[in-house]
């Protein structure tokens, strides 16, 4: 999908050598062209219109030369003469030498690729091959009957009527031998040697002496015979080895067509192309392969009486097809016709050819693949335009993808075509303009609306040489630009042109000359930027690239314009710099720069995210993982072109044929764009198609997404889609793990708070399906039941039971689909969850289930009682909780088995809350619970129920046991024991006796310090309404701790928003300019006291001659919660981190009430201050990153240097003792 487009054309027309121009080589240290005429050597430079002659053959012009060579090694260039004499010429020293001759003369000299061979053919039908050192390693005559090494074998199998002949046919057999045809007359029956790239064989066509045809012949490098070409009528002259060493091309007139036609190294023909002439219209001088095999040049010249024109052809290949890419037309001057060219060794699309009026032309060319205007417009259809001869072969990719030679536009003009651009709004991407040259110095530009030509329109210029016109560039509705060779070779004129609906011809308006060769053109149409690329040294440009770049674009990267230009050397450049070494081709696509590299590799970079070294660093680093911007192709693969708003990428093999691609990163960034317009049915369409996870329609933006869901059920009508969306649903955040975006800044938090995210989600949309149609979204509204992080299993197969009565969707319909999403077994057993038989029996009719199985156990649940009933399904369930909870209400004959499920699943806490507390059902179940925390190692528990239930003896057994010696006494004084063995129990425990004095003044001492213990052992018959009293004041102190936490939180947010808008006005009003503004403090509290705290540096400075107490006293006062102060907000983190620590130190006293409050049986004064306490933690520990944002943890505030941990630490604590 390329085409050749004409860099720059070097023209020298004033230099003038002796005699006329024969053949040329070219100098490869210097650039020049070495020229043989029948004179001498002319050595020319058009880069500085220099000539150089030297006369090495007679005046009398009797001199013909039939090869040159220039050997860089040597310093020389060999030249072979008609008369057999073979020179060599120093260029440093200018000395001739002659190092062999040949009586019977020369036809033909060629040298191997290496230059370490030379070929020569004589006047009596040899070749002598030599070496560089001009010694003779043999020589052999050129005619041999043999077919060489290389013959095939016939082994005799079958006869050569019943053999496979191909596409042929069967009658091939029968056919008669063809006829053999001499050469053509205008043949000069001289011989063509041609070597192949790696120099161990090269090819001799000359005409044979019988028949009068022309033979190929292949010799290997030590002149042994390899092969002789079969017999092939019309056969002319033109011979070259392509040096990739694949094919030997040659020209063929056959009947009805002139074709190329390429031989393999055997002799056998492998495929042609046809040149778009008439039979005996043209003539085929030479054909020349350039030094990468990817052009051929065929040159030619018109035989018709009257049509004397010479042309040159560029042909390439692409997937098996053969393009005519440029045809140079030189007219019908003799003067002007070319006398000889050839490729660049070293540049390989650099053409050079001298005219026989020593006219030096040099054409560079470069690949450009021609497509429309790549802008964000969803009517851009993306159209690429391929050049073949007098056609252009359009596709608009947007609509459909058509592998080449295929097309789905095909535009005929008049004369073959040398460039093509398209109109510069995408809008208007079907509009092309097509240059084609009629005649040397005229050019026919067509105007082309796909698929009509509508307008054609000639453009006469004062230039000789072809393609003077080139870089056409399309600006506005009817203003073109052009390029064409100056006045001087070192210079370049810019032409614009205008076009009119009455004006056939084209209006030149204005020309410009420009120092140097222009040969790169980009234009913006959204800036109006135009930027021309000149090859010179000279003052410095706006844009300097530090090597000539063949590509050139303009993008605007971080909010400015920049100039990206690629070297046929795969290096892309940003101005003046080199962003990456590696790229083989670019395309930029609104602000997307997406290339391939030889890495194998194509990237898609949001240039507006990006700055020039950003650029340079991410192209020079190695992907990260799920890095959206990068995808691994094809080896060798290049950018066709970018579908906008469509997120396609078409991508061309080598082999020529094309594929498609969705970039990640062009996809993803159209999607985001659709989800912030609230486009969410072409979102969620591409997405489906491209296998996006659909959780990034969430995950893009939470907020935005909750508060538009009503509108995304509209856009997404289909049941189907929603119940897909649903299924899909994962507490994952897309934009973290599969599709990071740097430039991302949402970071919205999930709207559901500390809800799941699928939670969220799913409630969000049956809230919105229920209001809106029920009926309809029936099967979704299952779906976001069964998809929760805890499935409602029950609840959906409620509501498929309802389904029974009322709905447009069947009940069988919903518990069908049901199955889809959950295995059938676990649905059986949530069937039966919910008590309903008839919910059962047509779920069970669905699974694998053999009725043997379930028909018996439900007759036997049917017989039951309702409450046992019901024990017996949960228990079958293992919802051991429900189970217990049923079975509680089955009487006290079932009570043994209640016991043994408790035992069981240590399900003792949820029992005791389901019997009164003085029952002995309720005495029995504490007495088991206190057996397991005996077996727990928590005795102390253990023996506070026994105390509870009265079970004294029991109790003080396990107080002994753990030294609880308090609970021990206290208990032994209420059982009583008598005194001595009481006396002997306090030896044993601890050795101590009874405290002495007032026993009742230490009592109220005890309980205003909250040592509960201590309380209960002096107390001896203890009470509870010191608990309760207690209680009470810890959960007032608790409320007031925390309504006062939240007020200083509040007021330290407003307290920062309004110093930092004065520190901001402080910025704008006094130093915008200053060079130290950034010292200024993130720190509000700083600012303030240097703005407006000067009092208390006066103040700061009598202090210091106070006393300590003084100075801690004003310290004090300096930090003051009264609203306004300067340094209000340090009180406000003062003042909050002693109710961080005032919490701290409830942590023990909480302990022992709730020990004592369970121990009088106040659960529920208990489970009231344990969740309170709770609450205060949690808000404390999420308050933090509020409190002590990042970056400010520091500051004069003794606070800990860890708050986090601190708190996090506090309340895993006391949570582990009061659980």
């Amino acid at each position: 999908m390329r085409n050749l487009k004409l860099l720059r054309c070097l023209r020298c027309p004033e230099l003038r050598g002796p005699g006329v121009p024969q053949c040329l080589t070219v100098r490869t240290d210097s650039g020049t062209v070495l020229v043989a005429s029948e004179r001498g050597v002319v050595e020319l430079d058009p880069r500085s219109l220099s000539l150089t002659a030297q006369e090495l053959l007679p005046e009398d012009g009797g001199g013909g030369v039939v090869g040159i060579q220039e050997l860089p090694d040597q310093e020389a260039v060999c030249v072979a003469t008609a008369a057999g004499d073979v020179i060599l010429l120093n260029l440093s020293t200018s000395q001739v030498e002659c190092v062999g001759s040949v009586d019977s003369g020369l036809t033909a000299m060629s040298w191997s690729p290496d230059q370490e061979l030379v070929a020569l053919a004589t006047g009596q039908e040899t070749v002598i091959v030599m070496t560089k050192d001009f010694e003779p390693i043999t020589e052999m005559e050129i005619h041999q009957d043999d077919f060489g090494e290389g013959k095939f074998i016939t082994v005799g199998w079958g006869k050569k009527e019943t053999q496979f002949h191909g596409s042929e046919g069967k009658w091939a057999a029968q056919r008669k031998p063809t006829e053999v045809q001499p050469a053509v007359a205008w043949d000069d029956r001289r011989p063509r040697i041609s070597w192949r790239g790696d120099g161990q064989l090269f090819a001799v066509s000359t005409v044979c002496p019988q028949t009068g045809a022309r033979k190929v012949r292949v010799w290997n490098r030590e002149c042994v015979l390899q092969s002789t070409s079969e017999i092939i009528n019309g056969l002319e002259q033109a011979l070259c080895w392509k040096p990739s060493g694949s094919l030997i091309a040659c020209s063929q007139r056959q009947p009805n067509k002139h074709s190329v036609v390429f031989m393999e190294k055997n002799g056998l023909l492998h495929g042609d192309f046809t040149l778009p002439f008439a039979k005996d219209q043209v003539k085929v001088k030479e054909l020349l392969w350039n030094s990468d095999s990817t052009v051929l040049g065929v040159w030619l010249e018109d035989m018709e009486p009257g049509e004397d024109s010479r042309l040159i052809q560029l042909w390439t290949v692409g997937n098996y097809h053969w393009y005519l890419k440029q045809s140079l037309n030189f007219g019908r001057n003799p003067q002007h016709a070319p006398a000889c060219l050839s490729w660049d060794p070293e540049v390989p699309y650099r053409l050079h050819l001298v005219t026989r009026d020593w006219t030096s032309l040099t054409y560079d060319w470069t690949w450009s693949t021609d497509r429309s205007a790549s802008g964000d417009s969803a009517h851009d259809n993306a159209y690429v335009a391929v050049i073949d001869g007098d056609k252009v072969l359009v596709t608009p990719f947007r609509r459909c993808v058509i592998p080449p030679p295929m097309c789905a536009y095909d535009l005929q003009l008049p004369a073959p075509v040398t460039q093509v651009t398209f109109h510069p709004e995408s809008s208007r991407s079907n509009e092309l303009i097509i240059s084609a040259m009629q005649l040397c110095s005229t050019v026919c530009v067509s105007v082309v609306l796909i698929v009509d030509v509508f307008a054609h329109h000639s453009l006469a210029l004062d230039h000789e040489e072809p393609l003077a016109l080139h870089l056409l560039l399309w600006l506005r509705e009817d203003v073109f630009l052009g390029v064409v060779c100056g006045e001087r070779p070192s210079e370049s004129r810019l032409l614009i042109l205008h076009r009119s609906q009455q004006c056939i011809p084209m209006c030149l308006r204005c020309s410009v000359p420009v120092e140097g060769h222009v040969i790169s053109q980009c234009h913006s149409p959204r800036t109006g930027t135009l930027c021309a690329l000149e090859w010179r040294v000279g003052p410095d440009p706006v844009v300097r690239f530090p090597v000539p770049c063949v590509q050139t674009a303009l993008a605007t990267i971080s909010g400015e314009e920049h100039l990206l230009g690629l070297t046929d050397r795969s290096c892309l450049f940003v101005g003046d710099t080199e962003v990456a070494s590696n790229v083989s081709s670019f395309v930029v696509c609104d602000t997307f720069l997406l290339l391939t590299t030889h890495a194998h590799t194509c990237r898609c970079l949001d240039l507006s995210s990006l700055s020039v070294k950003g650029l340079q660093t991410t192209l020079g680093s190695d992907a990260e993982p799920n890095d959206e911007t990068l995808r691994r192709v094809e080896r060798g693969s290049r950018v066709v072109t970018v579908v906008p708003q469509d997120g396609r990428l078409i991508l061309q093999m080598p082999r020529g044929n094309l594929e498609t691609i969705h970039h990640r990163a062009l996809v993803l960034s159209q999607v985001r764009k659709w989800l912030d317009s609230l486009k969410f049915k072409d979102a969620f369409e591409c997405m489906r198609k491209l296998r996006i996870n659909l959780n990034l329609i969430y995950d893009h933006n939470p907020k935005v997404f909750l508060e538009n869901v009503d509108t995304f059920l509209k856009q997404i009508a289909s049941v189907n889609h929603i119940n897909l969306f649903l299924t899909e649903l994962k507490e994952e955040d897309t934009t973290k793990t599969m599709y990071p975006c740097q430039s991302t800044t949402l970071g919205t938090p999930s709207a559901g708070g500390s809800q799941s995210k699928v939670d969220t989600v799913c409630d969000a949309l049956r809230v919105a399906m229920e209001t809106s149609d029920p009926k309809r979204y029936c099967l979704s509204i299952l779906t976001s039941h069964v998809k929760k992080s805890k499935p409602e299993l029950e609840v959906a197969l409620q509501k498929v039971h309802e389904l029974r009565e009322k709905s447009t969707v069947s009940a069988e319909e919903a518990l069908k689909y049901l199955l889809f999403l959950v295995n059938v077994n676990e649905l059986y057993e949530h069937s039966l969850g919910t008590y309903d038989f008839d919910l059962v029996l047509m779920v069970a009719e669905k699974s694998q289930k053999d009725p043997k199985e379930y028909l018996s156990f439900l007759n036997t649940l049917k017989k039951m009682e309702p409450n046992y009933q019901r024990y017996t399904i949960d228990r079958h369930l293992r919802r051991y909780r429900k189970a217990l909870n049923h079975l509680s209400k089955c009487g006290e004959e079932h009570f043994t088995e209640c016991l043994n499920l408790v035992k069981d699943q240590r399900l003792y806490s949820e029992a005791l809350q389901l019997y009164p507390p003085h029952s002995p059902q309720y005495k029995a179940l504490s007495c088991a619970y206190a057996e397991y925390l005996v077996e727990q190692q928590q005795a102390e528990q253990a023996g506070l129920l026994l105390w509870r239930c009265g079970e004294m003896p029991r109790a003080l057994q396990a107080f002994v046991s753990c030294c609880s010696w308090r609970h021990a006494l206290c208990v032994a004084a209420k059982i009583p024991l008598p005194p001595n063995q009481l006396a002997l129990l306090a030896r044993d425990l601890a050795g101590t006796a009874p405290p002495d004095g007032d026993c009742e003044e230490a009592i109220s001492a005890l309980i205003a310090g909250a040592a509960w213990e201590e309380a209960l052992r002096l107390v001896g018959v203890p009470t509870s309404q010191p608990y309760t009293h207690s209680h009470s004041n810890q959960m007032s102190f608790l409320e007031g701790q925390k309504a006062t936490f939240i007020r200083h939180k509040n007021r330290l947010s407003v307290v920062r928003e309004l110093k930092e808008k004065a520190r901001l006005e402080l910025l704008d009003e006094d130093a915008p300019d200053c060079p130290d503004s950034e010292l200024f403090s993130e720190a509000s509290s700083m600012i303030t006291a240097s703005a407006t705290g000067s009092k208390y540096s006066h103040s700061n400075s009598r202090i210091s001659a106070r006393s300590s107490k003084n100075r801690r006293k004003a310290e004090r006062k300096k930090y003051s919660l009264k609203e306004g102060s300067p340094l209000e907000d340090v009180a406000l983190l003062h003042a909050l981190t002693e109710t961080l620590y005032t919490v701290d130190k409830l942590r023990g006293s909480v302990h022992s009430l709730l020990k004592a409050l369970v121990l009088f049986g106040l659960d529920s004064q208990a489970q009231k201050l344990q969740q309170d306490y709770g609450e205060v933690l949690l808000l404390m520990e999420a308050s933090i990153p509020e409190v002590w944002p990042e970056g400010q943890q520091q500051s004069s505030v003794p606070v800990s240097p860890s708050i986090s941990v601190f708190v996090t630490h506090l309340y895993k604590c006391i949570w582990a003792d009061i659980s």
